[in-house]
């Protein structure tokens, strides 16, 4: 059983529709789970329900097995490494222009630039997948 988490953007991005279907990829039986995410923004004013989370993807890629998460937060990065331990995810999957934010994040939080995917996998048994 593996737990693939996805982070993705509301209304949905051609960055958001790769990035889910990269995570499908990951979802080949009844044992593996997909978890969408989308943080809103706290400083942005942003409020999402995670009914419409749902609708949205749903309408792009018809009835999918998934499980649809949305928190609010100041900090993406931090969101999303929050969730991923929270969720005990094996594999992360954000979009390319998250990658450069959330090194910057992990780089506050332990001074220094740390490789990303060495990091989370050490730190939080995880996989870090970007994708193009």
């Amino acid at each position: 059983m593996t737990t693939t988490l996805v982070s993705v953007r509301y209304p949905l991005t051609e960055d958001s529709h790769r990035t889910i279907t990269r995570g499908l990829d990951y979802v080949s039986d009844d044992t593996d789970s997909l978890i969408v995410l989308h943080v809103s923004l706290l400083q942005n004013g942003d409020s999402l329900t995670r009914q419409e989370l749902q609708t949205a993807v749903e309408a792009e890629f018809s009835d999918i097995r998934a499980h649809y998460i949305v928190r609010q937060g100041y900090v993406l990065e931090e969101a999303i490494v929050d969730e991923a331990a929270r969720q005990t995810a094996d594999r992360v999957i954000v979009g390319k222009t998250k990658r450069g934010r959330i090194r910057r994040r992990l780089g506050q939080l332990f001074g220094l630039y740390p490789d990303l995917e060495a990091e989370l996998t050490g730190s939080l048994n995880t996989t870090l997948e970007v994708v193009e």
